[in-house]
């Protein structure tokens, strides 16, 4: 629990405990906010590297045998980063703008850009998840298929494994968007909290 939290808690708990000017109570929330900006930041620049990292220790020599799935792999792979990168370009100009500015106005509209920007990096991830497992469904088939088994096999095979990399991506999922609620959406909901606390100071003004 931060400071902010502290005295919002002393705030609702103690009738004694000294108010703090509206001034005062802006700064904190405005330095709360950066400091939650700068952890979305952070943390998605780890994952890009524990992303790359992880490139270079799975083994895709199968896929690198078929050239069209080579090439679709490393157009993805290039896609997929450079997109990454954007996001996280964004946090970090999100987090350099709440540093920066002094205007509420300002302060708000930033907190509602990194909000939507969160969400759609997470959508992006999962839906990054669902294409890498269709790329996985097919190459696996297809070589299946040339080793000359009989049509009935391939039938049999093709819907089995498809069964299971659905069961394993839903899986995935869950996984992935618990691990996005733990980090992302506990920072985000900190930051609608300062929304609305700023929100309300600004009417009061």
């Amino acid at each position: 629990m931060d400071g902010l939290d502290l005295l919002k808690q002393h705030w609702n708990t103690d009738e004694n405990f000294p108010k703090v000017d509206k001034e005062s109570l802006r700064t904190m929330l405005h330095k709360s906010s950066s400091s939650l900006v700068k952890w979305i930041f952070i943390i998605s620049v780890i994952e890009l590297f524990v992303g790359i990292a992880l490139g270079f220790l799975i083994n895709i020599e199968e896929i690198n045998e078929k050239p069209l799935l080579h090439l679709i792999n490393n157009i993805y792979t290039v896609v997929f980063y450079v997109i990454v990168g954007y996001f996280i370009f964004l946090f970090f100009r999100n987090y350099k703008t709440i540093k920066n500015t002094k205007n509420t106005k300002s302060l708000l509209q930033t907190i509602l850009n990194t909000r939507e920007q969160v969400n759609k990096y997470i959508k992006f991830n999962i839906y990054c998840i669902l294409f890498s497992m269709f790329i996985v469904c097919v190459e696996k088939i297809y070589s299946y298929i040339e080793e000359r088994h009989g049509w009935g096999e391939i039938l049999f095979y093709s819907v089995t494994f498809t069964i299971a990399s659905t069961l394993v991506y839903l899986l995935m999922v869950r996984i992935v968007k618990y691990y996005y609620k733990i980090l992302y959406r506990r920072l985000i909901k900190k930051l609608d909290v300062n929304y609305e606390e700023l929100t309300r100071l600004e009417i009061e003004a």
